[in-house]
């Protein structure tokens, strides 16, 4: 759920604006409004404002969306409802004059408001500071205490199925170009920004259901990258293509696995087995995952796919890339026992990516400013 609150200095345009919304706005509530038209409704208010001189922006202005998934269930007095109480919340009483309207003329329906801060005994009753923030709080708070999935609930629905399908699409594509069509199939927008010096540089996921052009200048649909995950990154997906691409060219000369991983040092990648028993020299081990890391990689933090000294699962990053290099000739292999992991000692990425995935399929969600506290103990624990 979208919404917006913001304290200025208004003129009749904001009202008529309200009122209007190419013919198709209903006004559900009103208070302290004696007058039809939009004009005298401001002029109304403005002569109540002048009780406060001292109060220079004296309106509240602004809207709640409601997404499809709710507010097209909401009948219009529910909608006018959580937005009276959300308002009240924040300071609004019964002696404040005020006007909302709801606009169905978008693809999301939403209620506008035109408050006055000051009241009809010349008391500013609602604070400027925060206003934005205190607002988005209090309209959660009617919302949950009418049982009503809260915009950061929905959002935290929202990116736990991009990342499921982003995921999905990594895995299963070879370059950006392919993983946008992919996304495309699955309902999804993605939108890459570049510059410069890093090339392909940040992420936008958009459902394409959200889409609302009407409103686009009012908010911004989808998410960041790093909205939708923090353990992943653009550069890591970069790589993960990078050592894709490198992997089939080097599989397509190699006949057993030494050329194989010949080709791919040539190319400045390493080349690390992971057995599924204890290596044992002068036998056939049979492989259990093959982890391809680049010599500059250690720069790169731990990721979603990505392990840092270790690199890239073959198995997690494309299953049928893994199976298919398992496949490979041993022979020149058998007695060589360096460059390899222990199978005990190395969790399969998969796993820890499905756990990834799990926790964040489960949130819990933290506000900016408790995270910001919980930041600042640890620092005063070091």
């Amino acid at each position: 759920m979208n919404n917006s609150a913001t304290t200025r200095t208004i003129t009749k345009i904001a009202l008529e604006y309200n009122g209007n919304d190419k013919g198709t706005a209903e006004m559900v509530a009103s208070n302290y409004l004696l007058s039809d038209t939009s004009e005298d409704q401001f002029n109304e208010m403005k002569t109540v404002a002048v009780r406060n001189p001292k109060v220079k922006k004296w309106a509240l202005t602004g809207y709640i969306s409601q997404p499809d998934e709710i507010g097209r269930k909401l009948k219009d007095e529910e909608l006018a409802e959580i937005a009276t109480k959300a308002l009240g919340k924040i300071g609004v009483t019964n002696k404040n004059q005020y006007r909302l309207d709801i606009h169905n003329s978008t693809k999301h329906k939403h209620i506008h408001f035109v408050v006055n801060r000051i009241d009809i005994s010349g008391k500013c009753t609602v604070k400027a500071h925060d206003i934005g923030k205190r607002f988005g709080e209090a309209v959660r708070e009617v919302c949950k205490e009418k049982g009503l999935l809260t915009d950061v609930e929905i959002g935290i629905q929202k990116k736990a199925e991009m990342l499921k399908n982003l995921t999905e699409a990594i895995r299963s594509e070879d370059n950006f170009d392919d993983l946008m069509l992919e996304m495309k199939k699955k309902g999804f927008e993605v939108q890459l920004s570049s510059n410069v010096k890093d090339g392909i540089s940040g992420m936008r996921i958009v459902m394409e259901k959200d889409k609302n052009h009407q409103t686009e200048k009012l908010y911004k649909a989808g998410y960041k990258l790093s909205e939708v995950s923090n353990q992943l990154r653009i550069s890591e997906i970069k790589s993960l293509f990078e050592v894709k691409t490198a992997v089939k060219e080097a599989q397509k000369n190699a006949d057993n696995l030494k050329e194989f991983r010949e080709n791919l040092q040539q190319k400045g990648f390493s080349v690390k087995i992971q057995y599924i028993e204890e290596f044992k020299a002068n036998r056939k081990n049979d492989i259990q995952d093959i982890w391809i890391d680049k010599d500059d990689s250690n720069r790169h933090k731990n990721g979603l796919f990505f392990r840092k000294n270790i690199g890239f699962s073959l198995s997690t990053i494309d299953s049928d890339l893994g199976d298919a290099l398992k496949s490979l000739n041993q022979n020149s292999v058998v007695s060589d026992a360096s460059n390899h992991l222990k199978s005990e000692t190395n969790e399969s990425l998969i796993e820890i990516a499905g756990g990834l995935l799990g926790d964040f399929l489960n949130p819990t969600y933290v506000s900016k400013d408790e995270d910001e506290l919980w930041k600042k103990k640890r620092k005063l624990k070091r």
